[in-house]
């Protein structure tokens, strides 16, 4: 069999290479060009000049939608960086015959619009070595949805498909990608470039839906079951009332130029503030074999087992209000597994300074279950696989045990990558199809929480995710600094009030977000700053954990462009403030490189020496997170890594123990941190969090200690 798999044979279009000294919280003076040139026409050139794209020029042409006032063709006429996915004639013929079209002039401009935005990205040019290895594009296309992607080949000429064993003993196999289910990229036209972009022939105008997620599920016999109680419980008519913030107006606001310790960083304003949410639907055969689950009846009596509550015939109409209420069993079964905010497979964790061999990607979700968390992991580690039956390198799991600590009565609910037939992302949200349901019971509490949750800033946040801000996805990646220009790969960002739900920030502080890159004293690459010309002063939320005694950690990296900051946990003061400064760091903390120095590893004097520093408060940075010393190539192949536990001199990557403190589950936790001293420059970095509960912590002598990864 002739089959290759991933690998192009074809030239790419270009490439670049970038070197830089390691930084943190930093983007140089100047970007390096990040995308193609050429000398010659425009990407509204090349189509309205190759009569094989004649029609759909004519429907870019046609693209009308009067609440975005933009003509598309003037648009991909200027500078910048598009990709176009073009559908040839033969394609637009296709789909004007199924759609009962006689000509493009028959379409209604705003179908118009929608066809031509979703064959469009705005901001970067892909090449089709970027499709490999991934189900979606990192990036939305200007009719704000993810492309997914499925890798495929062509064979006899004009024929393709999705499908290995079709092409068994055939010749001539030329890998390719089909996106949304519904086109291919034609080898052999692929990586056409113009000025301004990257043109990827497509032999099908790619499907859209602007359905609503619950619209989309509700289309599939395969999750009615579920579906039917999302309706019952009202979640249904929740999501589909909620589309986007129209209030949200970033024009009111201007870019920020804001000093960040050694330059000036560019920071934009989103352009949307879209509502999202991930679904993870338990197919109707598996409720029913591996719960006995087999109407709403059932479905209600198992999360009752779950989580208590009074029993109900749900078939009463006079009940349906108790249905409804948020602390019904079946309510609360339902919303822990969706997300607020809409993670595409790839997006819901990332690599980025993660040592993957070490530790499994993990990262802690808020649900619409109100005060809970569900954790996802991305099954990395090889000692780890093969402790559940569905294990499978690189997938997804819904609140995995701690492996790390022994914790094996939970292998976790198996999340599905593709839903095979079906369209799966929609206006607000995208779902998928698992192996189970996960629940906030107490077995979970045991067995899932009963570890270190450490969770980057991103994720507290769900409006993030929801509107594309983080362009990081699974790879570690050269991303090109932000120079005031936001068509950039991964621009910066400031929200003022009212952008990011339960934030407060003082009237003069900034909040802004400095986009991931791999060469980052920054835990997955970003980080968030706050800065004002006087005091700053912020509050947000605290993930929900399950009750008991915890340390709360701040992951940052120390220096000198820092300022001392006093720390509040539901508005009380906790402790001193705290010196977020490198001034005489290892005098005051005891810091020293965990891995090498005049220590020698797992020795006593090693061990009572970290202890000796933890007494005073200060944890060093995880060994299984680094940043490259320099960028290298796109994946930091060529660069050498810089492990957390060892940053130290110009800058001293750690965590400080804010507080030890008592939580509760039926409480919303606050966090505040307030500037005490420092110039009108300086900047609170925060990176991550550690909720890390006094059974991990305390553990000394008998027992498993907690780890350093």
């Amino acid at each position: 069999m002739k089959v290759l798999k991933n690998i192009y044979m074809w030239l790419a279009v270009g490439c670049l290479s970038v070197v830089g000294l390691s930084t943190t919280s930093c983007k140089d003076d100047i970007a390096a060009e990040s995308y193609f040139t050429f000398t010659g026409e425009m990407m509204s050139d090349y189509l309205q000049s190759h009569s094989e794209y004649s029609e759909f020029a004519e429907i870019i042409n046609r693209a009308k939608n009067s609440q975005r006032g933009v003509n598309l063709m003037d648009l991909i006429s200027t500078y910048g960086q598009y990709t176009c996915f073009a559908p040839n004639n033969d394609a637009v013929d296709a789909f004007l015959k199924e759609n009962g079209y006689a000509s493009v002039s028959d379409i209604p401009a705003d179908i118009c619009d929608t066809i031509a935005r979703t064959h469009l990205v705005s901001g970067r040019m892909y090449n089709t070595t970027d499709f490999a290895g991934t189900t979606s594009l990192p990036s939305v296309n200007m009719n704000e949805r993810y492309l997914q992607i499925q890798e495929a080949f062509q064979y006899d000429e004009n024929k393709y498909t999705t499908d290995t064993l079709e092409v068994e003993g055939k010749e001539d196999i030329k890998p390719t990608h089909r996106f949304n289910r519904s086109g291919y990229v034609i080898p052999e036209l692929a990586n056409d470039s113009v000025e301004n972009g990257i043109i990827q022939p497509i032999n099908a105008v790619l499907s859209s839906s602007n359905a609503t997620v619950v619209d989309l599920m509700e289309e599939n016999d395969n999750i009615s079951l579920f579906c039917q109680a999302m309706d019952a419980v009202g979640i249904s008519q929740y999501i589909k009332g909620r589309i986007k913030d129209a209030k949200w107006n970033p024009d009111k606001y201007e870019v920020q130029h804001v000093y960040t310790g050694s330059q000036i960083d560019y920071c934009h304003l989103p352009d949307t503030k879209n509502y999202g949410y991930t679904v993870f639907a338990c197919p109707t055969d598996v409720l029913q074999s591996k719960y006995g689950i087999t109407d709403l009846q059932t479905f209600y009596d198992y999360a009752k087992s779950i989580y208590g509550g009074e029993d109900l015939d749900v078939n009463d109409p006079a009940n349906a209000d108790k249905l409804k209420d948020w602390r019904s069993p079946l309510r609360r079964l339902i919303g822990y597994n969706i997300l607020n905010c809409k993670g595409l497979y790839d997006n819901l964790t990332t690599i980025c300074t993660i040592e993957t061999t070490l530790v499994n990607p993990t990262e802690w979700y808020s649900t619409l279950d109100s005060l809970t968390t569900i954790k996802i992991d991305r099954l990395t580690v090889s000692r780890y696989i093969g402790k559940g039956e569905n294990d499978k390198r690189n997938d997804l799991y819904l609140n995995r045990g701690d492996m790390s600590r022994g914790y094996f009565s939970l292998p976790g609910v198996h999340v599905e990558r593709e839903v095979e037939g079906y369209t799966n992302e929609g206006l607000n949200g995208v779902y998928y199809l698992t192996d189970g349901l996960a629940d906030f019971g107490e077995v979970t509490k045991r067995d899932v929480f009963n570890t270190r949750l450490r969770t980057d800033l991103y994720y507290l946040f769900p409006e993030l995710m929801t509107n594309n801000i983080r362009d990081g996805r699974t790879n570690n990646k050269i991303a090109d600094s932000d120079n005031g220009d936001k068509t950039v790969t991964s621009p910066n960002y400031w929200f003022p009030n009212g952008y990011l739900d339960n934030v407060k920030v003082n009237d003069d502080g900034v909040f802004l977000f400095q986009s991931q890159h791999n060469t980052y004293w920054s835990y997955q690459g970003d980080e968030f700053n706050l800065t004002s010309a006087t005091n700053y002063d912020i509050t947000f939320n605290l993930p929900s954990v399950p009750s008991g005694t915890y340390q709360i950690r701040l992951g940052f990296c120390a220096m000198g462009s820092r300022g001392i900051c006093q720390f509040y946990l539901d508005g009380e003061s906790q402790g001193i403030p705290f010196d977020m400064r490198n001034t005489n760091f290892v005098d005051r903390t005891g810091w020293f490189a965990l891995t090498n120095g005049s220590y020698t590893t797992n020795t006593e004097e090693w061990e009572q020496a970290k202890k000796n520093m933890h007494n005073l408060g200060w944890y060093h940075g995880p060994r299984s997170v680094f940043n490259f010393t320099t960028e290298g190539t796109k994946d930091g192949a060529n660069a050498a890594k810089s492990y957390f536990c060892n940053n130290g001199g110009g800058g001293y990557t750690v965590r400080y123990v804010l507080c030890t403190a008592t939580l509760d589950e039926n409480k919303q936790h606050t966090i505040r941190i307030r500037k005490v001293w420092g110039d009108e420059n300086c900047v609170a970095m925060l990176d991550y969090i550690e909720l890390v509960p006094k059974s991990v912590y305390g553990v000394e002598g008998e027992g498993k200690a907690e780890d350093d990864y």
